[in-house]
C-alpha cells in the first residue's frame, strides 16, 4: 500500500482511524478485550510453564503442561539480551509464534514465513503492550497472556475463546517514537489552496480547515509546509506518521489523539524522498469511481524504519 494515489490515501486514513498497522497482519493487533489499567506484570514467575523448543532450523514448538496457567501476564527470559530496553510505545521488530495453552497447538508464527513482524506497542494486545515493555533488544522471552489481556471472550481466527496465550519473542530492534524531529523542520511559507488553512505549532497536533466556500480541487497537490532535518525517506523504508484528514463536506479527523501510523514501501511517492520531521499537505479531487469526496491530509513525517 502506498501514499500515492487516492484510494491508498483512503486506506491510510482507515489506518489512522482504526487504530490497526500496515505490518503482519497475523501480530496480535488490539481487541475489545484491551484493558484501561496498566496490569500486573510478573517477571520472575515461579509456576510451571511449557516448554518452548527450537529444531535445527530454528523453529519453535512448544510442549504443554498439566497445570493451570498464571492469572496475571507473565514473562520469563530465555536468552538474556544486551541491546536497547524496550520503552512503552515503541517500535519493535520481533520474530514470534504463538501456541494455545490449553492444547499446544500453534497458531501463529513469523518464524515458519522468515519475515520478522514490525508494529507499534501501543497498537497490540495489552499482553504484548506490557510485556514486551522492559525487554531488551536480544532477548528471547516466554510471554504468557491470559485471555483478559489477549482476546478476551472472542474468537480470533484459530484461537478459541477464552484462550491464554503463549507466546516465543525474539527482541530484534526497537524504535522510540517522538516528536522532537516534527518540532526541529523549518517553515516553508508555502501557499496554500484558497480556502484551505493548516495552523498549530510544528510538533503538534495541526487543526486542518476547509472552509464551506472552498472550490473543489482537480488535481492532486502535495505542498511541503514544514522542512524536516532528518533522514530522507526512501521506497523500502516503514514509516512512522500522524495524519489529519478533512473532506470538502465532512468532518475532520486525527491520529494524533491515538497513535502514530505506519505504512510500507516509504509511504508511496508522495512521501519518497522527503525528510523525517516534514509537515505535508496533500489534496485529492473527487473520485467518482470509489465515491470519494474531495479530501485533505496534513502528515506529520515522525520517523523512518530502513528495511532489514
Amino acid at each position: 500500500m502506498t501514499l500515492k494515489t487516492l484510494p491508498a490515501v483512503v486506506l491510510a486514513l482507515s489506518l489512522a482511524l482504526t487504530g490497526c498497522t500496515a505490518g503482519t497482519a497475523s501480530t496480535p493487533s488490539a481487541s475489545a478485550s484491551t484493558s484501561a489499567a496498566a496490569p500486573e506484570v510478573d517477571r520472575n514467575p515461579r509456576g510451571e510453564l511449557p516448554t518452548i523448543t527450537f529444531d535445527s532450523k530454528g523453529i519453535p514448538t512448544m510442549t504443554q503442561v498439566a497445570s493451570d496457567p498464571p492469572a496475571v501476564i507473565s514473562v520469563k527470559t530465555l536468552t538474556a539480551g544486551t541491546g536497547a530496553v524496550v520503552a512503552a510505545g515503541d517500535y519493535v521488530k520481533v520474530n514470534y509464534a504463538g501456541f494455545l495453552w490449553s492444547n499446544g497447538t500453534q497458531f501463529d508464527s513469523s518464524y515458519d514465513s522468515g519475515k520478522s513482524a514490525s508494529f507499534a506497542l501501543s497498537q497490540v494486545v495489552d499482553g504484548w503492550k506490557y510485556g514486551l515493555a522492559g525487554t531488551k533488544v536480544g532477548d528471547r522471552v516466554q510471554l504468557i497472556v491470559p485471555p483478559d489481556y489477549g482476546y478476551g471472550n472472542e474468537e480470533k481466527d484459530s484461537i478459541p475463546a477464552g484462550s491464554t496465550l503463549v507466546f516465543v519473542v525474539d527482541i530484534l530492534g526497537t524504535t522510540t517514537v517522538t516528536t522532537e524531529a516534527l518540532a526541529a523542520a523549518t517553515p516553508t511559507q508555502a501557499t496554500l489552496p484558497a480556502g484551505i488553512t493548516v495552523t498549530g505549532e510544528l510538533g503538534h497536533e495541526p487543526t486542518l480547515t476547509i472552509a464551506a466556500d472552498a472550490a473543489k480541487p482537480t488535481e492532486q497537490q502535495v505542498i511541503v509546509l514544514a522542512e524536516g532535518n532528518g533522514a530522507t525517506v526512501t521506497k523500502t523504508d516503514s514509516l512512522l506518521y500522524h495524519i489529519v484528514a478533512g473532506a470538502w463536506g465532512g468532518t475532520t479527523s486525527s491520529s494524533w489523539s491515538s497513535s502514530y501510523q505506519e505504512i510500507d514501501s516509504g509511504g508511496g511517492a508522495v512521501t519518497v524522498g522527503k525528510k523525517v520531521g516534514s509537515r505535508l499537505l496533500l489534496v485529492y479531487p473527487a473520485d467518482e469511481a470509489n465515491q470519494t469526496a474531495a479530501q485533505a491530509y496534513v502528515i506529520d513525517i515522525l520517523a523512518t524504519i530502513p528495511a532489514a
